[in-house]
């Protein structure tokens, strides 16, 4: 195939992706000052989503370094409101400390505890009970059952026409690479989306749509393939 086909960009962008797992491409990028380990066009697709809903929260499961919690935060500066809410089972005290001085730390609200957890959930229905719009995505333990567990509890906080996104389910393709588990061929995000849905009319798995496209690309070359799920 030509260079120029559609076809061979879907090809060599499978190549590439996991290329770049082997040599952990995506630990090599920050925003605003912290590490964000997200593949460039994950951050442009959900900011295109993020500026079209204006969620007036962003609920993020799993903080690591916390660029993803900055990146939100700075939309949200941009458009003039909102904050992110940032869960982790375990935040690491440098890197709590880097982001409650960050510049835009009043935008940042951190909550640790097991993202299922009952004392969590609870905390985190809080601060969802003060927002008109709320999206959610999901960015810890990439298990089966953790995300059909979270994708359980949170889906209950996202407001008609915002998403939950489901991260990672990449790793169903790169099963077997190295940094992977034998189990990841069916243990992986995808799965756990699959039977959220079987047991869930309200959400439906969908691309979201492309504010400008004039290339002969349509589909996403991406870290969450099928993460999108829109309530309805």
């Amino acid at each position: 195939m030509p260079l120029s086909d559609p076809r061979s960009f879907s090809v060599l962008s499978s190549c590439w992706l996991r290329a770049g797992w082997d040599t952990k491409y995506v630990y090599g990028f920050s925003w605003m000052g912290r590490p964000i380990i997200q593949l460039p066009e994950d951050l442009i697709r959900i900011q295109e989503v993020i500026w079209d809903i204006k969620p007036d929260l962003i609920i993020e499961t799993g903080v690591a370094h916390g660029g993803s919690l900055v990146f939100y935060a700075s939309l949200m500066a941009a458009y003039g409101r909102g904050s992110v809410v940032g869960v982790d089972v375990e935040i690491r005290q440098q890197n709590r400390l880097e982001i409650e001085r960050h510049e835009l730390a009043n935008r940042i609200y951190l909550i640790e505890g097991d993202s299922v957890g009952g004392d969590t959930i609870k905390k985190v229905r809080e601060y969802a009970s003060r927002a008109e719009k709320v999206l959610v995505i999901l960015d810890s333990d990439h298990s089966r059952s953790h995300v059909h567990e979270e994708l359980r509890a949170y889906s209950k906080l996202v407001t008609p026409g915002s998403y939950i996104v489901a991260c990672d389910g990449i790793m169903q393709t790169v099963a077997g690479a190295p940094r992977t588990k034998s189990d990841w061929s069916w243990n992986n995000p995808i799965s756990a989306i699959d039977d959220f849905l079987l047991e869930n009319d309200d959400f439906t798995n969908v691309e979201p749509p492309r504010p400008f496209n004039e290339g002969a690309i349509s589909e996403r070359v991406t870290y969450w393939p099928r993460g999108f799920l829109q309530r309805i």
